[in-house]
């Protein structure tokens, strides 16, 4: 740590453990590293339901809760989680994380700094009004741009909503202290809505890269899964929704059908999972696996059992979102397809990382010929491997870039409203030079 350490850390999130994919897994990390810091952190939160949207049994029923996990103290509220998806549903489960972040956190005090996750905006605005409260800074930690990415995906089209939705937006941005944000096109996007350069800290998602790494126990995942030896296995994880597109991995599957060597395989839950299943049952996709997520410990497994590791996006989606699962694959060194907009965050990573290849998104012809030239050139997809791996150690490594966020938080907490805080400008990220990768 660097100058005087921040006392107690009061972090507003939509997910925490035990949710076990999106900014869950992050953001319990996070808190897990600030605790063994010397913080003090406590966290205000929803009750788990993701990515299944069930609360789980043994917590069920309950309208308030507080429990202890890994020495922090976790505060939970009831939440509105919708039996199915609409706009206007998924506003009032928005709302109600909101709500229900907001009335858990009045009662804690002694706060130095009010760490606020988005999405959703409405837990952003429950930490605004808990900073407010105590009268100590909001940080802002942006995992997506919202509401640039339900509006671009046709998930929010109300005029009204939107408008009012982008006042939020800029009310909490004016009053903030700090944004961290995940990459320089989040950085990009607000500088373009005017927001000081001054208030914002670059600080990517992160992974281990000494628990994730390629090679380790893959053939026991595809014997459990009966999964061949010599199958070409094209593996997407994560969740399964809207921003996903995952048609066209259907798409794909059909037009890649004759090849009884190749499987998709996807692993996780969402809400267009069923819908997915049902489609691939109506057009007899036998190539096609749909699988429930992995226990954590057997993430490396399976990473590593994958031929070719599967990144696809709506075509609407640009700046406003980078899938994490895409520093988790680089990490695994495995050869990545990116069926995502050219110009995205996505793209421009993997081409970064010279770590597999890009395709145009809604595009099964394309995505279909991207994986038959990896499994004919299985030397160019093992290159993209190394290069993604090396590429993922340099840079998204996760405890120089968790001691880098501990470092910029550290500079914004302690100081109450009304003085100033001087954010430090935390290294950048280190490329590998594309003429030094072998």
């Amino acid at each position: 740590m660097t100058g005087q350490p921040v006392k107690h850390i009061l972090v507003v999130s939509g997910a925490y453990a035990p949710d076990r994919t999106g900014i869950a897994p992050l953001e319990t990390e996070l808190c897990e590293y600030l605790a063994g810091c010397g913080h003090r952190v406590s966290v205000v939160t929803g009750l788990p339901h993701y990515p299944e949207w069930r609360v789980p049994p043994e917590y069920r029923g309950k309208w308030w809760m507080e429990e202890t996990r890994a020495g922090i103290q976790v505060y939970r509220g009831a939440i509105y989680v919708p039996p199915r998806r609409t706009t206007l549903r998924r506003i009032l489960f928005d709302t109600s994380i909101g709500v229900a972040t907001a009335l858990r956190g009045l009662p804690i005090g002694n706060v130095d700094v009010v760490l606020a996750v988005s999405p959703p905006l409405q837990a952003a605005m429950a930490g605004w009004m808990l900073s407010l409260k105590n009268r100590v800074p909001l940080v802002l930690h942006l995992q997506d741009l919202i509401p640039d990415l339900p509006v671009a995906l046709g998930m929010l089209r109300n005029p009204m909503a939107i408008a009012m939705a982008r006042k939020m937006e800029r009310f909490l941005y004016r009053r903030a202290s700090a944004i961290f944000v995940i990459s320089e096109g989040f950085r990009e996007n607000l500088l373009s809505k005017r927001v000081p350069e001054s208030k914002l800290v670059v600080v990517p998602n992160w992974t281990d890269t000494r628990v994730i790494g390629a090679g380790s126990g893959a053939g026991d995942f595809r014997k459990r899964h009966q999964i061949r030896e010599n199958d070409f296995l094209v593996l997407h994880t994560g969740n399964m929704g809207a921003k996903q597109k995952l048609e066209n991995v259907m798409e794909t599957a059909a037009v890649l059908r004759s090849d009884p060597a190749i499987v998709f395989c996807l692993v996780g839950g969402g809400t267009e999972k069923n819908r997915l299943e049902e489609l691939a049952v109506s057009r007899g996709l036998k190539n096609v696996r749909f699988l429930p997520l992995e226990p954590r410990e057997l993430l490396p497994n399976m990473l590593a059992a994958a031929d070719v590791l599967l990144v696809n996006q709506s075509a609407q989606v640009i700046d406003m979102v980078i899938p994490s699962k895409l520093v988790t694959y680089m990490a695994a060194g495995r050869a990545v397809v990116a069926a995502v907009a050219h110009d995205s965050e996505a793209a421009r990573a993997v081409d970064r990382a010279d770590c597999g290849l890009v395709v145009p998104p809604e595009n099964p012809a394309a995505l279909a010929s991207a994986v038959l030239q990896l499994k004919s050139n299985r030397e160019q997809a093992e290159k993209f491997g190394r290069d993604g791996r090396r590429y993922a150690e340099c840079n998204f490594d996760r405890e120089p870039l968790l001691a880098r966020f501990e470092r910029a938080l550290n500079a914004v907490g302690g100081n109450r409203i009304g003085t100033k805080s001087q954010i430090p400008d935390p290294a950048g990220m280190t490329a590998v030079p594309r003429q030094n990768r072998k």
